[in-house]
């Protein structure tokens, strides 16, 4: 009793800390997004030790001009950056491509899960090993067939090249294995087809991984800065998280203004996970459970 006791008391410890560092550079965006910019600039100078340097956090005047200029506009505000297009774009591109990631990858490791087709396992481990080189790699070829399709500056360069992840089909496949394979054989005798199975049976029972796979996809599409910024060179067709140093003026840097924009750039995933959160954890469990 008294080891597990240390054993939770270390892990709380461990998370708590954890949880710190992740908490500290969200605090001090959510802070310093509220000053002026004068007051950005002239509060860290000069810090005399960490307890100073954290009474400089707190604004000495709070204002939301940052706030309200990033969608109205304002007379100190780059006019090329246009903040709702971008937004428009990255939810178009994000839940496009989330759901076309959550039909493709659970129709792919159903089929290499179930159908039992010639050469089945020597695809996947296949795919799996090219998916082990670093992304930047086929930047080049993925522009040139961009570039060939006609989708440079177009949405569709940004949706479809994501929607085929190998590493979400491993997680679904392994997943859908604890699923017994008796369901799906008590389903063929009674004259269901290889896909009523898929979407009566197996579909109900992976929807936690699902909803996993969803917010990674919808995760990774919305921070995607490296590829949008290289396909997309019209500003109204850019993304959020791409477009965002069109933020920084020619001549000046509103860091203040900035800052806010990061901010409102994390809020759409993080409200998602807070949503789904429960079936997240449920996921990350790779545990089906068959109901009787």
């Amino acid at each position: 009793m008294a080891e597990s006791k240390n054993a939770r008391r270390i892990a709380f410890t461990f998370l708590l800390l954890l949880g710190i560092v992740w908490a500290v550079p969200v605090i001090w965006l959510i802070l310093n997004s509220f000053k002026h910019d004068a007051d950005f600039i002239t509060s860290f100078a000069n810090v005399t030790g960490p307890l100073d340097y954290l009474t400089r956090l707190i604004p000495r005047s709070w204002t939301v001009e940052n706030y309200v200029e990033m969608f109205v506009g304002g007379e100190n505000v780059n006019t090329t950056a246009n903040i709702m297009a971008m937004f428009k774009n990255s939810f178009i591109v994000s839940i496009a491509q989330t759901v076309g990631v959550v039909i493709i990858t659970s129709l792919s490791a159903y089929a290499y899960e179930r159908l039992n087709f010639k050469g089945g396992d020597k695809i996947f481990w296949a795919l799996m090993y090219m998916s082990m080189f670093p992304n930047v790699v086929a930047i080049l070829p993925q522009f040139r067939i961009a570039n060939a399709l006609g989708w440079v500056n177009n949405l569709n360069a940004l949706i479809w090249p994501g929607m085929a992840g190998v590493f979400n089909i491993f997680l679904i496949r392994n997943f859908m294995k604890s699923i017994p394979k008796a369901l799906d054989e008590a389903a063929t005798i009674d004259g269901a087809s290889s896909m009523q199975v898929y979407t009566r049976i197996i579909l109900p029972s992976i929807a936690p991984v699902m909803i996993v796979v969803g917010l990674f996809a919808f995760n990774g599409a919305w921070n995607d800065y490296l590829w949008p910024r290289i396909v997309m060179t019209d500003v109204n067709n850019q993304t959020l998280t791409a477009g965002l140093r069109l933020l920084m003026g020619q001549y000046e840097q509103r860091w203040a203004h900035m800052i806010a924009s990061c901010l409102i750039s994390m809020m759409p995933p993080f409200l998602l996970y807070l949503f789904a959160q429960k079936y997240f954890l449920q996921g990350i469990s790779v545990q089906a459970g068959v109901k009787g």
